[in-house]
């Protein structure tokens, strides 16, 4: 299967980022881009939905958006929309998803990635490379 390449889009009501498609080696320094274009008043919304794959790389630049770099003031908040069960978990299991400022919301800034039907983050697809991303020997998580 050819990968889907990454796509990011502003969102249109709330300071924040749609990104869709697969976050890895190759559009990283787009993501970074985008990110750091960002305005820098309030909170960050950024809407996982859309997403196929995502490396642990770019997974680190989402979830630390609000503090960049090595920064430990205790930044902008960060709200994560629509994220997969796959992302959540490997949050989890790093301990990522309980960053201060990190919050999750399952709803989505947008629908424009959503199949009719699918869920959020279409969890369905390409499990087996999230957990290959966590070195985890199962596809299943």
């Amino acid at each position: 299967m050819a990968e889907e390449p990454l796509r990011i889009t502003k969102a249109h009501d709330q300071p924040g980022l749609i990104i869709a498609g697969d976050v890895d080696e190759s559009g990283y320094p787009l993501l970074l881009q985008s990110l750091a274009a960002l305005d820098h008043l309030g909170g960050i919304h950024i809407d996982l939905g859309g997403i196929e794959f995502c490396d642990l790389a770019g997974l680190r630049a989402i979830v630390c958006a609000g503090r960049p770099g090595e920064d430990t003031s205790p930044g902008r908040p960060v709200c994560l929309h629509a994220v997969s069960p796959q992302l959540r978990k490997i949050m989890q299991i790093l301990g990522w998803d309980d960053r201060p400022g990190l919050t999750f919301d399952a709803a989505p800034l947008s629908t424009e990635y959503q199949q009719p039907g699918a869920s959020p983050g279409r969890a369905d697809r390409r499990p087996e490379r999230a957990s290959a991303a966590l070195g985890a020997r199962s596809p299943h998580m």
